[in-house]
């Protein structure tokens, strides 16, 4: 651990706590950029006049400004739901105004120190006055856009929350989709053990089954989990499906070390073996063999579930867009295409191919990434 990294970051973290604050952000821009006025007023003075600086008008004038543009938010805050010609014409009017007091304090700050400067009657106070209402046109400019920036930022930070809020919903409606179809099943297959007096079997399949759906009810669909903790899941499903099929259902695994560690979504593997159960295993008398591979492919990672059924009428791949339509795509398939499209959005992609002499291969490609 770099300490000295920590340590920085708690002596900001603190700054950072009180700069997210609305009213900590106005009086930080108001300190600073007034100072920095200030300063930059005094050095102009230094190098364009021959009088001495005279620091009292600067710090006068800064502290001034500070108190009139504090008057100026209330009262634009106090207009902020009005309608915007309303706004645009008090602030033109209330610039003006505090325009004018402001340069009535510089210039008799002037006048205290500068035996030379004597104003002609009280308009002489406001002798200069544009430029200050330039400065005070240029703050409530800078208010308004700083004001229509942060309300910006904030819906746009809504709309980002609303889009990851139906983003969850979609990847957890996705999820839970899967379970419903494999309870039905495994229910009917007891029920057939338990009328076939079968006690043994239907026990396994019932203890098998708690045990798969406690993992299903713990695992987050939000979180992504090591291929490793993956197959040990997988394998909590394969054990149910092991008691209805007995031996016709054969698997083999063929995981590279390096694959083991990969992230992928919890879940994802299940829905693809059980379709090819569905289509290869269940329909033939002899059974089959279910193939599962794990390849590390540069920056991809590469799943293959290969069955020796009677495989797809034609080849098909997407990159996320489902079709429905075309042979093959069972429940689990179709959800398992919609949830890569909503965690790797054009970063993946789903193939089916026939393979020799018969069967067919699910290949799934996503981004190889680790804890």
């Amino acid at each position: 651990m770099n300490t000295r990294t920590d340590s920085t970051n708690n002596i900001r973290r603190p700054w950072a706590r009180v700069l997210a604050h609305r009213e900590a952000q106005f009086w930080t821009l108001q300190f600073v950029g007034w100072t920095g006025w200030a300063v930059a007023s005094a050095i102009g003075w230094v190098y364009w006049a021959d009088e001495p600086l005279l620091y009292g008008l600067y710090i006068f004038a800064a502290l001034l400004a500070i108190v009139l543009t504090t008057v100026l938010r209330y009262v634009y805050r106090a207009l902020w739901t009005r309608s915007l010609p309303l706004r645009i014409g008090t602030a033109m009017v209330l610039s003006y105004v505090m325009g004018g007091i402001w340069q009535a304090g510089k210039n008799a700050v002037i006048a205290h120190y500068m035996a030379d400067f004597k104003p002609m009657g009280w308009l002489g106070y406001f002798e200069g006055i544009l430029s200050s209402l330039y400065v005070m046109l240029l703050w409530s400019g800078l208010y308004f856009g700083i004001k229509y920036y942060q309300m910006l930022q904030r819906e746009t930070e809504k709309v980002l929350r609303i889009t990851a809020t139906a983003h969850q919903a979609q990847l957890k409606m996705l999820r839970y989709q899967l379970n419903p179809h494999f309870l039905f099943n495994t229910l009917n297959a007891i029920s057939t053990l338990i009328l076939e007096q079968n006690t043994q079997h239907a026990n396994q399949m019932v203890t098998g089954l708690s045990r798969f759906l406690r993992y299903s009810l713990d695992s987050d669909p939000m979180h992504r989990i090591a291929l490793d903790q993956e197959m040990t899941a997988l394998r909590l499903y394969l054990d149910i499906e092991q008691v209805r099929f007995g031996e016709r259902l054969k698997l083999v695994t063929d995981i590279e070390k390096l694959a083991q560690r990969a992230l992928i979504p919890s879940l994802l593997l299940q829905p693809i073996v059980e379709n090819a159960i569905k289509y290869a295993i269940a329909p033939s008398e002899r059974g089959g063999t279910i193939r599962i591979e794990a390849r590390v492919r540069g920056t991809q990672l590469e799943l293959a579930v290969t069955d020796d059924g009677p495989g797809i009428q034609r080849p098909i791949e997407t990159n996320g867009a489902p079709q429905s339509n075309a042979p093959g795509h069972g429940v689990g398939l179709v959800n398992t295409r919609q949830r890569l499209a909503e965690i790797y959005p054009r970063a993946h992609s789903l193939q089916l191919t026939n393979v020799t002499p018969r069967g067919l291969q699910v290949c799934v490609r996503i981004p190889f990434e680790t804890e």
